[in-house]
């Protein structure tokens, strides 16, 4: 069996973990410091979803997503509904790339310069 991660790295990690915990209500069940600062790994749950939080270290090739005007990779959340999550993200400073399509799916770029898609299954009546 295979399990994919997202492993994400921020220049204010400690930021991005509270960030994701209340946009994406996930929970922080590992936390490893590096030092007063630096986070060395987070593993974040969210629903049955789990993605791991890092600070960039340049010298392991994890350089600060927002440094770059584009990107190659977005994760996509699979979700009940992306409504609350959109709002959530909007507010606390993510920008929107695209609006919600018919599909019910949205990209957004989130403060720290990842990219998400929620895309959200099912149809909500």
């Amino acid at each position: 069996m295979h399990e994919y991660v997202p492993y994400v790295a921020c220049d204010d990690a400690r930021a991005a973990i509270r960030w994701y915990c209340h946009v994406f209500a996930a929970t922080c069940i590992e936390f490893i410091a590096d030092g007063p600062v630096h986070v060395a790994h987070a593993e974040l749950l969210s629903g049955e979803a789990r993605f791991f939080v890092s600070s960039v270290y340049p010298e392991q090739q994890l350089h600060a997503a927002h440094t770059l005007p584009t990107t190659s990779s977005a994760v996509v959340v699979v979700c009940g509904a992306i409504d609350d999550p959109l709002e959530r993200a909007l507010a606390s400073g993510a920008t929107l790339l695209r609006p919600v399509e018919p599909d019910r799916s949205a990209k957004i770029r989130d403060p720290f310069g990842h990219v998400w898609i929620l895309y959200q299954t099912g149809l909500q009546t």
